[in-house]
């Protein structure tokens, strides 16, 4: 079973995300990290396929926590969720994601994002 991280700096936002997923429990173990700091302490604890997070947050953003994450843990899948579309925030990005997805997003979009990145991985 793949370990997808979700993380984002609003709790809300972590629930929508859990509440579109739901359907996916079962093939997928989906945690969810408030902040930076929590999400390299998931790490810490067990590794993870795939880490999702959102690019603006308070004390370490995505690109910050991703940077960590490609150092400490080169398999896994790093993406960025995120609804500003800064050059500035998207160029820091383009080093530790591998891919950038837009907020809003629709369930079927990260759904099918996951499933393209696993399925590459497996291959890989």
């Amino acid at each position: 079973m793949k370990r997808i991280l979700f993380v984002d700096d609003e709790v809300k936002v972590l629930d929508g995300i859990r509440r579109m997923l739901y359907a996916d429990r079962n093939r997928w173990d989906l945690q969810f990290a408030v902040g930076g700091r929590a999400a390299l302490d998931a790490c810490e604890a067990g590794s993870f396929d795939v880490v999702i997070s959102d690019m603006r947050m308070p004390e370490m953003d995505g690109a910050t926590l991703l940077g960590h994450i490609r150092d400490a843990y080169p398999g896994t899948v790093r993406i960025i969720l995120s609804g500003y579309s800064e050059d500035s925030a998207a160029r820091r990005a383009i080093p530790v994601a591998h891919r950038f997805i837009a907020k809003p997003s629709s369930s079927s979009e990260i759904r099918e994002t996951i499933e393209r990145v696993c399925a590459l991985q497996d291959v890989l």
